[in-house]
Order: C-alpha cells, then sequence, then structure tokens
C-alpha cells in the first residue's frame, strides 16, 4: 500500500484524537515515529493492516484526505453517477499507477451490474486477500460526499478464484442500496443507466448485407483493431496490424496468438470482456519479425483512440 495511505491515517488521528494517541497506535503496531508514512513508499499489506488494526475509527477519512491533495475535480469528473464512478476505478487506478507514481503495481478492478430493484451488484478483485472491507467504508464515502447520497453496503459472496496455475485472486460480490433520504434533502441516484439485455449478437446486420462502409476501408480508418468472434479466433484488423503480423488469416489465428492481456487481471474469454465492456482494457502486442520489443496498446470493450477491440 501507498504511504499516501499511511499519511492520511496519520492525520486523521492527529487532527481528532491528537499527537499523543497517535503515538501509541504505532507503538501497538511497533512502527518507529517517522517511518510510518512516507508518502513515496510503498508498504507490504501487512504493515497497512497492523497500523489499521490499532486505529478505533478510519473510516471515511481516506477520501476526505484523497480530495483535500488534490484530487478534488478528478474525483467528481469521472462520472455522473455512483456506478459510472465505479465502472471508471480501473482506469484511474491504471492512471495513477502507470502515469502518475511510475509503478507496476497490480490494482483491484471493479465492475458494476445495475439491478431491476435499483441496488448495485459490486464485483470487486484483487491479489491481495482480506482488503475488501476498505472497499465499503471508501464506496460509502464516495456516495456522500460526490454523490450526496447515503448507501449500504452487504457482502453477497466472497470467493477465491484461478487466473492461471501461479496466481489467485479474491472476488468479492458487494450489494450497494441506495438509503431513502429526507424530503428537504437532494441526492443523486447511484445508477441512471436503464437495466438493460446488452446483445453484441450481430447475426440481423450481417444477414441483412447493407454495410455503407467496405471492409477494406473499415481496416484503413481504424488501422489499430482486433476483431474476433466468441472463440477468441480473429476476424479481421487494422492495416497497422497486418502490416505488423502479416501471417494474421481470418477465421484461423487466434487473438492469444497476437495479444497478451496485461489489465485487468481476468480470464482472457469472451464472456470476461463482455463482463468487463466498461473497463480500460491494456494489452501487449507479442513480438512479430519486424518488432524487438512487445507494443503496449490499451483499449476498452468497444473503442479507443489508440486500439479497437471488437466483439462478434
Amino acid at each position: 500500500m501507498f504511504g499516501w495511505i499511511h499519511e492520511s491515517f496519520r492525520q486523521l488521528v492527529n487532527r481528532k484524537y491528537g499527537h499523543e494517541i497517535w503515538l501509541k497506535i504505532l507503538e501497538l503496531a511497533k512502527f518507529e515515529e517517522g517511518t510510518e508514512s512516507e508518502i513515496g513508499h510503498y508498504y507490504k499489506d501487512e504493515d497497512t493492516m497492523r497500523i489499521v488494526n490499532a486505529m478505533a475509527n478510519t473510516i471515511g477519512f481516506l477520501i476526505q484526505f484523497t480530495m483535500e491533495t488534490g484530487w478534488d475535480e478528478l474525483l467528481r469528473a469521472m462520472a455522473p453517477d455512483l456506478e459510472g464512478f465505479l465502472d471508471g476505478l480501473d482506469a484511474l487506478h491504471y492512471f495513477i499507477d502507470h502515469i502518475v507514481y511510475r509503478t507496476k503495481l497490480k490494482g483491484p478492478s471493479f465492475r458494476c451490474e445495475p439491478q431491476k430493484d435499483g441496488t448495485l451488484l459490486l464485483h470487486y478483485y484483487s491479489r491481495r486477500s482480506g482488503l475488501y472491507p476498505i472497499v465499503k467504508g471508501v464506496v460509502r464515502e464516495v456516495a456522500r460526499r460526490i454523490y450526496e447520497a447515503e448507501v449500504i453496503m452487504k457482502v453477497a459472496e466472497r470467493k477465491q478464484e484461478h487466473l492461471d496455475e501461479n496466481h489467485v485472486t479474491e472476488h468479492v460480490v458487494f450489494v450497494i442500496t441506495q438509503v431513502e433520504t429526507s424530503a428537504n434533502t437532494t441526492s443523486k441516484a447511484i445508477t441512471s443507466k436503464p437495466v438493460t439485455n446488452v446483445s453484441l449478437d450481430f447475426n440481423t446486420v450481417y444477414k441483412s448485407g447493407q454495410f455503407i462502409m467496405k471492409l477494406d476501408d473499415f481496416c484503413d480508418a481504424f488501422p489499430h483493431h482486433f476483431c474476433f468472434n466468441r472463440d477468441l479466433v480473429l476476424e479481421h484488423v487494422g492495416t497497422y496490424v497486418k502490416k505488423a503480423y502479416p501471417w494474421i488469416k481470418g477465421g484461423e489465428t487466434r487473438l492469444v496468438d497476437v495479444l497478451d492481456l496485461i489489465h485487468p487481471e481476468i480470464p482472457l474469454t469472451y464472456d470476461s470482456i463482455r463482463a468487463f465492456r466498461n473497463s480500460l482494457f491494456v494489452f501487449q502486442m507479442k513480438e512479430s519479425a519486424e518488432q524487438t520489443a512487445g507494443t503496449t496498446v490499451t483499449g476498452s470493450g468497444s473503442a479507443s483512440a489508440s486500439m479497437s477491440v471488437m466483439l462478434k
């Protein structure tokens, strides 16, 4: 965990309870004063939990501290509702980890599912087990401070999933319910999207045969795109990709022959990509005859200025 988080803990205790209480917390957590909150330092999860377990109350202050230290406008501009905010957390984590602090940390992943009863299912994935209670406090405070909404979060499911032979991720499903506020209080809905069954079946379009743009023109217009079917077999690619990998054959070459999925840390399957269609995807192109090192490209389940990933 970043020392920046530790610093928010330190300021919370010092502001509310005084410096003497913070010193007692450090004593219980077995930290020497001055070494517990170096902002640029990365602490082990065990170190962070030692401090958390020694504190009486940390819930809520992390978001307050974040907004007070220059992130206020970015957080408020992320989305018009809580669902959009949570769906955008993957992109925010990637920006902070790789652009702001230039680390190679493996941050958590989030995705939302709006329900017909107005609740949200929040899926939380992390390699670091046991940190999910922090998510509850942070999400509740985001809803309160940014969207002026009160929510209740309950854990519906918690399980371990194997990404591959070497990595296991913790998958926690939260149910987020908005609490009705008084008539004099204005609050925003936690989701503004209608609940619909998203269909990615283009059979009707294909059968009609009415394409305004020819495939060659499309590949020129979107030179970095990849189009693949449910079996992750490539149907067609952009002209840049075709130049880098002239051996690609539509209907034969698999997506995994060309790309490695870097983020999010999910199994590279059609269903997983559909589930994370609102998330930022980062792929690394495998080496070809014209490359000396892997090229990293970004995209989403629909489109990106850097690369498009199309589902068929």
